[in-house]
């Protein structure tokens, strides 16, 4: 304890950290299923306790377990991140698209964009948000206010619209 207390703990950080340590470790650990990412969450809250040393605070278990926790979210999101980057990029290796396969992706991409012009905005919007978003219709019917079955029927129309318009610009579905 003399150690902490002359590397810059308090007194009063040191016992909390000997009172609460076991228990926010535990918490940290069931929230990431990692000791060692769960033991720098406890480390991550208890430095950030002793860098607003003299703030107030006024549940400070409470304090610890929110850093600890949002810390936690912020390396899984970054790791998730990283990931999906990873991904993304062995999957652009594995096509190997040559130039004619590139541009005739461009070509269609510009056909539906033109496609989706022409629609009105409901149909646009709805289009967008189920394939471009990939949203649910119960996602959508929720942001929209509207009901399932009003969502389902409107992309039903959406699709023969756009499919009847694609198909004037020579394309076929």
């Amino acid at each position: 304890m003399s150690e902490q207390q002359s590397s810059g703990w308090s007194t009063e950080i040191t016992e909390l950290y000997e009172n609460l340590g076991r228990e926010l470790w535990a918490i940290f650990y069931a929230h990431c299923n990692d000791a060692d990412r769960a033991y720098d969450a406890l480390q991550e809250a208890f430095l950030k306790l002793h860098i607003h040393q003299g703030e107030p605070i006024r549940e400070t278990r409470a304090w610890l377990l929110r850093v600890g926790k949002n810390w936690l979210t912020d390396i899984a999101r970054k790791r998730q991140s990283s990931e999906k980057h990873a991904e993304y990029l062995d999957e652009l290796d594995s096509q190997q698209e040559g130039p004619a396969e590139l541009m005739e992706r461009s070509e269609l991409q510009e056909q539906v964009r033109k496609g989706l012009d022409e629609l009105n905005e409901e149909h646009r919007q709805i289009l967008i948000l189920r394939y471009a978003l990939n949203w649910s219709s119960i996602k959508i019917a929720e942001t929209l206010e509207l009901k399932t079955s009003t969502v389902d029927m409107r992309l039903s129309r959406a699709r023969k619209r756009l499919a009847t318009i694609l198909k004037r610009a020579g394309m076929e579905p």
